[in-house]
């Protein structure tokens, strides 16, 4: 049975990528810097200018780093569910907080302390959930600089998933070490052998590591906690202005995580992850969703696996805050575009507004076109039982199928399309719900029905690790 797939690049355009990746590496560089790191750099044969910060990575050497990759991320939460990520796996994270909440009844507005709380609630309630994320945003209703821990204390005591983690410095990575191995000890595991985090490390465009992003790649190695390099070149901006220049560029940056990672760990588990965009060269603006963004994710899918590593993009998303046709048309082109080119982790179901927005509605509407691409991806059984030549023979000219064998047997199964966060009833049930409303629903329900998944230790043993470190005092209690 064949599955449906999706491919810019032949594999002649796979291999000049490839090798102008390899120029790039060599004749240009990457800025890194840390001294330590250029160093071990040094050490590993590349050519180094300490004046300039820059490494240059011979083609002999790259090939050495990338080899020592593996193919496949394994990590777990508290749920003890063991994720391989990798190959032709799939799993999808659910964002948490973002700038702005599209407010069901609001519409767009600052976010609070309780939208963290249900984002995670619905995440964790969703069985198509398998992580969450917890952008470093503040909320309006908790002071800064209270209001980073404070979110995370909420989020940690409602997620039981693997978490994403994005540390904005060195100090909040140490507070997501630190919290994790308060939790890891009332769970009773191991803080140091168990994968509950993949933590980010920024590459800047175009072409710089710099030192408190190395500092925080060498925290993760020191526990089995994935790395994935947060690679958003903008065109025209930080990067060529150009579809292909683009690809060329963030290529070139996700992988010079994958190398450094190697270069101070061999084996450890490393994504190729990136998110170009696109500069609006009259305003200035970044545009995140815009339409060759479905191309570059699938030109990084057709690389992330012909270098044979996991491979971590965010998907869905779109340019408005609203829940139009054109929020819905670009969400499913970029899951689609993940789902159909082998994409194996999904960032940010629930994204919209440029990146800077999410809904518990968007999370869930989301969810269902997951459904839909999942469905379409999955092909089409051709097998003699399912081209049903008994059952036309049978019905003959002018007969029906309602009661045929083949019908019988599949009319409670999933040969055809169901979701229950779409509206299927084709225009006959007057007064049906639109699929807003009842990601709305489901939202509530999921919320008014949750019973904490947390144990009961663990969240004691997360608020106390929070109870000293705020500033005002009064936070803890909220």
């Amino acid at each position: 049975m064949g599955n449906m797939q999706l491919s810019v690049l032949c594999e002649a355009e796979i291999e000049k990528l490839h090798k102008q990746t390899l120029e790039v590496f060599e004749k240009v560089g990457i800025k890194v810097t840390h001294e330590e790191a250029l160093r071990k750099l040094k050490q590993a044969g590349a050519r180094v200018d300490e004046s300039t910060q820059i490494a240059r990575i011979p083609a002999k050497m790259f090939k050495e780093l990338l080899s020592q990759a593996p193919p496949v991320a394994e990590v777990t939460g508290l749920n003890g569910r063991q994720l391989q990520i990798g190959r032709d796996n799939r799993y999808y994270i659910s964002l948490i907080l973002d700038p702005f909440v599209n407010d069901y009844h609001d519409g767009p507005r600052p976010p609070k302390l309780e939208d963290v709380r249900r984002h995670t609630i619905i995440g964790e309630s969703l069985e198509r959930v398998s992580g969450m994320m917890r952008m470093q945003a503040p909320v309006s209703d908790v002071p800064e600089p209270d209001c980073y821990l404070k979110t995370m204390e909420v989020f940690l005591c409602h997620v039981t998933k693997h978490v994403e983690a994005m540390p904005s410095s060195v100090e909040n990575c140490r507070q997501w070490f630190d919290v994790y191995e308060v939790i890891a000890d009332a769970a009773g595991l191991d803080v140091a052998k168990e994968p509950l985090l993949s933590i980010a490390m920024a590459v800047t465009s175009p072409l710089q590591i710099h030192a408190n992003n190395v500092e925080i790649m060498k925290m993760a190695l020191t526990r089995e906690y994935p790395v994935f390099p947060t690679v958003c070149p903008m065109a025209g901006t930080t990067s060529p202005y150009s579809v292909a220049g683009t690809a060329l560029l963030a290529n070139v940056e996700a992988l010079a995580t994958v190398l450094l990672v190697q270069l101070y760990k061999p084996g450890h588990p490393a994504y190729y992850c990136t998110a170009p965009s696109t500069t609006n060269l009259k305003s200035g603006h970044d545009l995140y969703y815009k339409a060759e963004k479905m191309t570059w994710k699938t030109i990084h899918c057709q690389m992330g696996k012909f270098y044979k590593l996991p491979i971590k993009h965010e998907t869905g998303g779109s340019l408005t805050h609203r829940t139009d046709l054109q929020g819905g048309a670009e969400s499913l082109a970029y899951i689609m575009a993940s789902v159909f080119c082998g994409q194996n982790n999904m960032l940010g179901l629930g994204s919209m507004g440029n990146a800077n927005g999410m809904s518990a509605e968007q999370i869930i509407m989301q969810c269902g076109l997951v459904d839909m691409a999942e469905y379409l991806a999955g092909g089409v059984d051709m097998s003699d039982y399912k081209l049903a030549f008994d059952s036309i023979k049978n019905a003959g000219p002018g007969g029906n199928y309602l009661t045929d064998q083949l019908t019988l047997d599949l009319m409670r199964g999933t040969e055809f399309f169901e979701s229950p966060y779409f509206d299927l009833t084709g225009g006959y049930v007057k007064g049906a719900a639109g699929m807003y409303e009842l990601a709305h629903q489901k939202a509530e329900e999921l919320v008014a029905n949750y019973k904490p998944t947390v144990p009961e230790k663990i969240r004691t043993a997360i608020k106390e690790f929070f109870k000293d470190r705020y500033q005002d005092k009064k936070v803890a209690d909220l």
